[in-house]
């Protein structure tokens, strides 16, 4: 046919779109028990009084002042007629039977069985303020803030592979730094100028030797030497200092700066956060016995013998990707 050429691809974008799967879903008045009332035919489709009227409410029919002109609803008749000769136009090109467009009827109307089975259920659910007490009572420890305790360091690098000399030279300038870390004044907390002066660690060194927070309970996600780690874990209280420490790339001073004491977050900051997640798994657990109900009452029957046989479409994953034979070379 002629026009095959054009109208698939309008009429596609009728049924898949918001308006245009309307008219392909919706009840069709045939010359078979035509109703007594109707505004239009179109061949042996009827466009009644009723459909009409949800149409006008559906385009804002409600508003003061709409559809009161004759203009108006002559208007809307055309519009209707226009979609329904387009329908009837593709249901005789057989274009309702297009996979990508059967693919997209199925699809609106397993959206409108959710959204009448169970969306409306799930938006139902409650969760009391006893089960969000009584979550937060029985979680209580998972919620715990761990201590953190942020630290100063002064890094002597060496260079891989080292030899004696150059590591004990950066021994003796760390004993040197320690030595003037101990001078500052009792209300520095880390090492002021003196980081400045003998740190190679770049990011550190203009700070006072401040590298951050490290919570206990997960220090190997900081990415710093262990002997820096376990050094920060051990001081006590702000202003301590450890003794030089040899670490796998230099030798260290590490300077406990602050300490944020572990504590429980209270049940008014998870409050909120607790009754969003029992609420979501109230929603899932309703989602799951529809999906089972839904698959029961359907009776499936499944060939896994068949499915087994059928080809994946790609490479395993971690395959290198194949190369193309080498072209021929001439004799």
């Amino acid at each position: 046919m002629k026009a095959a050429g054009w109208i698939p691809p309008l009429l596609i974008g009728a049924a898949v779109g918001a308006v245009g799967a309307w008219w392909w879903l919706r009840p069709v008045d045939t010359g078979e028990g035509a109703p007594s009332q109707w505004v239009a035919r179109i061949g042996d489709s009827y466009i009644s009084v009723d459909r009409y009227r949800a149409e006008m409410r559906r385009r804002g029919g409600g508003i003061p002042g709409q559809f009161h002109d004759d203009s108006q609803k002559l208007a809307l008749l055309d519009e209707i007629v226009y979609q329904q000769a387009l329908v009837e136009r593709a249901r005789k090109d057989h274009i309702d039977q297009l996979p990508e467009v059967r693919r997209s009827i199925d699809q609106i109307l397993a959206s409108q069985v959710l959204k009448r089975d169970l969306r409306d259920e799930q938006e139902k659910v409650q969760v009391s303020d006893a089960m969000v007490r009584a979550f937060y009572d029985a979680n209580v420890d998972s919620y715990r803030v761990p201590e953190r305790r942020r630290i100063a360091m002064i890094r002597i690098g060496v260079p891989d592979g080292a030899t004696d000399e150059q590591w004990s030279a950066a021994q003796a300038r760390i004993n040197e730094a320690r030595e003037k870390a101990l001078a500052l004044d009792g209300d520095v907390v880390h090492f002021g100028n003196v980081a400045q002066t003998y740190s190679d660690d770049q990011a550190s060194r203009y700070r006072g030797g401040v590298v951050g927070w490290i919570a206990t309970g997960s220090p190997e996600r900081y990415g710093r030497d262990p002997v820096v780690l376990d050094a920060a874990a051990r001081l006590e209280k702000p202003g301590d200092l450890s003794e030089p420490l040899r670490g796998a790339d230099g030798w260290y001073l590490v300077r406990l700066v602050d300490v944020s004491e572990s504590r429980a977050r209270s049940f008014d900051e998870l409050e909120a956060g607790i009754r969003q997640r029992l609420r979501q798994e109230g929603m899932r657990s309703l989602e799951q016995s529809f999906r089972q109900q839904v698959i029961s009452e359907a009776k499936p029957t499944v060939r896994k013998d068949v499915l087994a046989r059928i080809e994946p479409l790609s490479p395993p994953a971690g395959d290198p990707t194949p190369t193309p034979p080498p072209l021929p070379t001439k004799g």
